[in-house]
């Protein structure tokens, strides 16, 4: 993994339906304030046809790895933004060495536990449905460990519902807030911290975590 240590390390974990609409929002917003950065995207998928529709893919993406498709579409020479693919998933913190920030997208509690012990600037963009969810390293500790439960792989989309024709996008809100926080990241300005809502019911309130001394006194 080559990186040029002139500019600012910003690695998105994930490129499904959260990471590949990040990617979509943040590469040309980039490009247009003139910012420098090095996007990592890293994901072991291949993009098959069931993403299609909510994921920033086509068809004639099938098949092919999910960071090199998005790699190749937003890379141009000589530009402020360079994109690096990586087809591997994220299994060791080694991984993302040598990164400023971190962008977490993914559909399983590990890597997202992994991204919360580093100790640079990270966002975690969840979904279900309409539903969104986002933490960052300026959240509480315990909000987080509280939020970051075991349980299976879930889709950004309810099972069954796009084949019932229902299609939802609170992935694209976590995207925008994903766009947002590692623009501002960038700008050495205030960036979201957390946020959790669903498009139908509004904006949602987190549970109140108290730390184990807070509980105590």
């Amino acid at each position: 993994m080559s990186m040029d240590i002139r500019r600012p390390v910003l690695t998105i974990i994930g490129a499904g339906g959260i990471g590949s609409q990040t990617v979509d929002l943040l590469i040309p917003a980039l490009r247009r304030i003139g910012m420098e950065c090095e996007i990592i995207i890293m994901d072991g998928d291949l993009v098959e046809d069931t993403n299609l529709g909510h994921q920033k893919y086509t068809s004639s993406d099938i098949g092919k790895p999910k960071v090199e498709c998005l790699a190749s579409r937003y890379t141009l020479e000589d530009d402020s933004v360079s994109v690096i693919a990586m087809s591997e998933n994220f299994r060791n913190i080694d991984q993302v060495k040598g990164s400023n920030y971190v962008i977490i997208c993914v559909d399983r509690p590990e890597p997202r536990r992994l991204v919360h012990s580093l100790d640079i600037p990270w966002i975690d963009l969840r979904c279900g449905g309409d539903g969104y969810l986002v933490l960052s390293s300026d959240s509480q500790k315990e909000l987080i460990a509280h939020m970051t439960p075991d349980h299976e792989p879930k889709s950004c989309q309810h099972e069954g519902a796009l084949n019932l024709g229902n299609l939802e996008f609170g992935f694209a809100i976590s995207a925008s807030y994903g766009a947002q926080w590692a623009l501002q990241q960038l700008r050495k300005s205030p960036s979201p911290i957390q946020a959790m809502g669903s498009m139908n019911f509004g904006q949602l309130t987190f549970p109140d975590i108290r730390s184990k001394k807070e509980a105590t006194q």
